[in-house]
């Protein structure tokens, strides 16, 4: 009798056991992005922004004792695909976050989709800042950076300031184009800021010889561009081969390097562009001096710095952070819940989802000058 108790209290003990879930062996941290078309320099940069840091974590032992594994997928800037794949791989990979959502048209198409509800899974950082993304968006998208509102007042505020009052905008004509456009209009004339034309170009645009034509007619004092990284590379190759020197501003998104892969640095020299990151080539602060550190040691062929790497580090950092928060076992909704409560200084920028309703975590903007090595200076 005693043997047959013995063997009943260890098959409970084994069932008990066998039912229990099974202990995460890893962390999946997916990223759909374009890493082919028309933004695969900002998906790619984006990328290696999270691998350096992930790849840092992994090599400290992970968070909480387990590896990180990213997985990623590109969606070729098409917003069909956006959807397929990022339903795909969280039935397949089952990830905890996804990270650097990119573009307008897509993420407008999953909200219609519905496609953030359907996978539960928190987004960590999207791009662009397009205020009808955000409000009311969706209580899983996280935005880790300042918004297209923050950008375009930093923008209008400075010219204000320094007497180049009278602006001409060049838009895509597509929503984040469009919004951004009536940001400027909404905010324009309370900085005193007189709009000298409003000009749309279309999605894909990289011949801007009939817009150097109409910005010549405008007698603006300055441009300012709400385009994409290729038509704004763009616009400043034909305007400078025009001889039209009136200075140019633009929003984040158009890179540096979007310029230089278009127009000699000679004519880059002196692009006035928004950021919304610290500064990736400088060591001023200690967050700039990790993301230097991690993508020197974990990728050394990538020579080049860019603000899109510095997004895609920051981005991932703060998927870190609140997976480490989310305990031993994390889960979407942990993630989640952790991002809702997180408010840290990552080294020189401040990121703060604490509050009701709050799904912006930082309003940094400042605005970088390319300078004749090519940088940005700020």
């Amino acid at each position: 009798m005693r043997q047959l108790l013995l063997l009943l209290l260890q098959l409970t003990a084994a069932t008990a056991l066998a039912l229990q879930p099974a202990a995460a062996q890893e962390i999946v941290v997916a990223h759909v992005g374009p890493m082919s078309g028309l933004l695969a320099g900002n998906g790619k940069a984006n990328a290696q922004g999270a691998k350096a840091y992930f790849d840092q974590v992994n090599a400290q032992g992970g968070i909480n004792g387990l590896k990180v594994r990213v997985v990623t997928e590109d969606d070729q800037y098409k917003a069909s695909e956006t959807i397929r794949l990022v339903q795909e791989v969280a039935r397949r990979d089952k990830p905890v976050a996804f990270i650097n959502l990119l573009g307008s048209a897509n993420v407008t198409e999953m909200l219609k989709d519905k496609t953030f509800d359907k996978v539960a899974t928190p987004f960590v950082g999207i791009t662009p800042g397009a205020e009808a993304l955000r409000k009311p968006g969706s209580p899983w998208m996280f935005h880790v950076q300042a918004g297209d509102r923050a950008q375009l007042r930093k923008v209008l505020s400075l010219l204000a300031t320094i007497g180049l009052n009278k602006v001409a905008v060049v838009y895509q004509d597509i929503p984040f184009g469009q919004s951004g456009l009536g940001f400027v209009d909404e905010m324009a004339p309370g900085l005193k800021v007189d709009i000298a034309a409003r000009i749309s170009v279309p999605s894909a645009s990289e011949d801007f010889k009939t817009v150097a034509q109409q910005l010549n007619k405008t007698d603006a004092k300055a441009y300012l561009m709400i385009l994409t990284p290729n038509s704004g590379g763009a616009m400043v190759r034909d305007l400078r081969a025009a001889g039209n020197l009136t200075p140019i501003y633009s929003m984040s998104y158009v890179s540096a390097g979007a310029i230089l892969e278009k127009a000699p640095l000679k004519d880059a020299v002196g692009i006035a562009l928004a950021q919304v990151a610290s500064n990736p080539d400088s060591d001023a602060t200690s967050l700039s001096r990790d993301f230097r550190a991690a993508m020197s040691k974990f990728l050394p062929d990538v020579k080049e710095r860019s603000s899109m790497q510095m997004i895609g580090y920051i981005n991932a950092r703060v998927t870190g952070e609140a997976i480490r928060r989310a305990g031993p076992n994390p889960t979407p909704d942990k993630v989640a819940a952790a991002l809702r409560q997180l408010q840290i200084s990552l080294g020189g920028y401040m990121v703060d989802f604490t509050g009701a309703n709050k799904n912006v975590g930082a309003d940094f903007v400042d605005i970088g000058v390319i300078n004749h090595q090519g940088k940005l200076m700020y």
